[in-house]
């Protein structure tokens, strides 16, 4: 890999923004040429370019995609299945993990505000056992303020993501909204009794129990995605690891070869 020379900060947002996994090789070369001021860009391959950007996101950018590839740093290697974006009701939790137990992390980070996150917090109280908010440092003030005490918390220092504060078992499920996360195939999937529908399974079966088929299906819709990336974690630059959770395409056909 080229080392890596003086970077323009100024342009470093500009460069997240315009950043896309799936942009040809001249586009890459004039994103990167207003923001790297090393020498001998002229001779960078795609697979350097796409490197190189990587790399000055992940140590100059503060906002949400380096805080995703954080968090799939951390959960990568343990026995969980892991997803991105999961919509609830109008918010969209930035990630979740599901091992026997589903924890939500809402992201706040450096370049992101706190309005919502009251309705957020509402929303993933409703389907998730455990809920944390991942803050850069600047946040971790006011968030505190806004979040219920059984929150947990992550907070980013510098380059560094800890746990400041443990989540609690959420004692407050609420199986209608459960139930509205399944598509229909995934309800007949799950539900396996011909004709019945939402109100009668609200009838019939405990909340206990819809949770538990809930945490079943969020892990058979996200398991074979979050299983690609494991597999190829080794070859996918981590502010594109959304993307390949996504379209679960070989990296070395987007990257291309040296």
């Amino acid at each position: 890999m080229p080392k890596k020379g003086a970077i323009n900060h100024s342009s470093v947002s500009s460069l997240a923004r315009s950043y896309n996994t799936l942009d040809f090789f001249e586009r890459l070369k004039n994103m990167v040429s207003h923001t790297y001021l090393g020498n001998n860009i002229d001779q960078f391959t795609k697979p350097n370019l796409h490197w190189l950007i990587n790399e000055i996101l992940i140590e100059h950018y503060r906002g949400e995609t380096t805080l995703k590839a954080k968090l799939v740093d951390l959960f990568i290697k343990k026995d969980v299945t892991a997803a991105f974006e999961i919509r609830v009701n109008k918010s969209r939790a930035d990630f979740l993990t599901i091992n026997g137990e589903t924890r939500s992390f809402e992201i706040k980070s450096g370049l992101d505000n706190l309005y919502k996150l009251p309705k957020q917090i509402s929303d993933y109280q409703k389907v998730f056992d455990h809920n944390y908010i991942v803050v850069d440092e600047i946040h971790h003030a006011n968030a505190i303020k806004l979040i219920p005490p059984g929150y947990g918390v992550m907070v980013l220092h510098g380059h560094i993501l800890t746990e400041d504060r443990k989540a609690a078992p959420n004692s407050n499920l609420d199986s209608a909204t459960q139930l509205s996360l399944f598509t229909k195939k995934e309800f007949g999937e799950f539900f396996k009794i011909a004709g019945i529908n939402r109100e009668e399974v609200l009838m019939n079966f405990e909340p206990e129990e819809i949770n538990s088929i809930f945490k079943k299906m969020l892990q058979s819709r996200y398991k074979k995605k979050w299983t690609f990336l494991k597999i190829n974690q080794a070859k996918i630059n981590s502010i594109d690891y959304q993307f390949f959770f996504q379209h679960n395409i070989n990296p070395d056909i987007i990257y291309g070869s040296n």
